[in-house]
């Protein structure tokens, strides 16, 4: 099949300079200029390999093929491109460029499909610009509400609504980006591992089974800001020393709620930052996830507690704002036996492992039948310009999501 490997590698390299920054990462963010003109490159590259392009209401870019059988639900294929701060050029931008891969092999090989075939480079998957993932996903499947994108704002205090209309965009058409899940006839999703199990088994490629349910939240403490050689420290109202309270217990609980449970404070933002001066203010983020909903909200409520507990004791008040809450999901069998059908069709041998990231595919798998295939991640990082995937993996990766494209068409409900 006409995967070319070379058209892969380049098309990586001239997105990754959208973006780059001088740590020789990518900061790509919703909406500014470096996405913009990204968006317009693959979109180029979409209709380079056939498809009709359309951005939704909501910056959705979106290729399509039609099929030879009128009627038919479309085959969906994508990812994102839109990054985190300093990450890196795999993540994401490779289940894009492989679907487009995907679209330009049946083109150059005059094959055409039953089924219309769809590519999909959703908007906000990571979640960087808002602290809420899987915008674009939730949008289209008409999950966000006007409050919602009114409340939400970035760190420059422009809310989902604003950067829209900044972008271009009219805020309040969003729901024309809804669709009816009757047009969709199964969701894949190719993506890094981002974590080290495939190299640790010494596979290029792996079947997911299940996507971990991330739940986002934000934590505010108040306490007060007082001279640091001057106030004794019982007398201290110390926002950060409950802060830091709070991240060994999150730590503490994750290990103990259960195996795949896992808990991250990644934002940290002291007040007023002065060396001489108490923190009066902490704003922080948790994120918690599990492959279980009950353990995960488990931890949930065991951090709840602990957060009261260690603010009373440290005389802070505590705001804890949910920002985003997802269901962990086990991915249709069906999905799973097509692509370790197509690993082996391939000469690979087939691994099977949940995801504990995120990805638009467990926002997809509640309306369609869904499947992911990971590529090997070198050491297992990720979000980090260390983050690399050779492209021997992306190409064998990408000829899997061919494979199993192609079987998903011939399928017969």
């Amino acid at each position: 099949m006409p995967i070319e490997p070379q058209r892969l590698n380049d098309r990586l390299t001239r997105l990754a300079a959208f973006g780059q920054t001088p740590q020789g990462g990518v900061t790509r963010l919703t909406f500014t200029p470096e996405y913009m003109a990204a968006q317009s490159l693959v979109r180029e590259w979409m209709e380079e390999a056939g498809l009709a392009t359309r951005v939704d209401a909501v910056g959705n870019l979106i290729g399509r093929r039609e099929g030879t059988e009128p009627g038919l639900p479309a085959i969906v294929l994508g990812s994102h491109i839109d990054t985190v701060i300093n990450g890196g050029r795999y993540d994401g931008t490779v289940g894009v460029l492989g679907a487009i891969e995907v679209a330009q092999a049946l083109l150059d090989d005059g094959l055409e499909t039953r089924h219309p075939l769809e590519v999909v480079s959703f908007m906000e998957e990571e979640g960087t610009r808002w602290g809420t993932n899987m915008l674009g996903s939730r949008f289209m499947l008409g999950r966000i509400t006007p409050d919602y994108m009114q409340e939400r704002k970035d760190r420059q205090g422009i809310s989902i609504a604003q950067a829209l209309a900044e972008a271009g965009f009219d805020p309040t058409r969003y729901r024309e980006a809804a669709r009816d899940p009757s047009e969709f006839a199964a969701y894949v999703e190719m993506h890094i591992e981002q974590g080290a199990v495939l190299e640790s088994l010494g596979a290029p490629v792996g079947v997911v089974t299940g996507i971990a349910g991330p739940l986002f939240m934000a934590l505010r403490l108040i306490g007060r800001t007082d001279h640091a050689g001057a106030t004794p420290m019982h007398l201290r109202r110390d926002a950060l020393v409950v802060a830091a309270r709070i991240v060994l217990e999150a730590q503490r609980v994750a290990k103990e709620t259960s195996p795949t449970a896992v808990a991250t404070v990644g934002r940290l933002e002291v007040r007023p930052g002065a060396i001489n001066a108490v923190p009066g203010e902490v704003d922080m983020t948790l994120d918690l996830r599990d492959i279980v909903e009950a353990q995960r909200d488990a931890m949930e409520q065991s951090l709840r507690s602990a957060i009261d507990q260690f603010a009373a004791e440290g005389g802070v008040r505590s705001q804890l704002e949910e920002l985003s809450r997802h269901k962990p999901v086990l991915l249709p069998e069906r999905m799973v036996a097509y692509i370790a059908q197509a690993c082996q069709e391939e000469g690979l041998p087939v691994h099977r492992l949940p995801s504990g990231a995120g990805h638009d595919a467990q926002v997809m798998a509640s309306v369609v039948d869904t499947g992911m295939i990971f590529l090997r991640s070198r050491n297992g990082v990720s979000h980090s310009p260390e983050e690399f995937t050779s492209l021997e993996d992306i190409s064998l990766g990408t000829r899997v999501l061919l494979r199993t494209t192609l079987m998903l068409d011939a399928w017969e409900k």
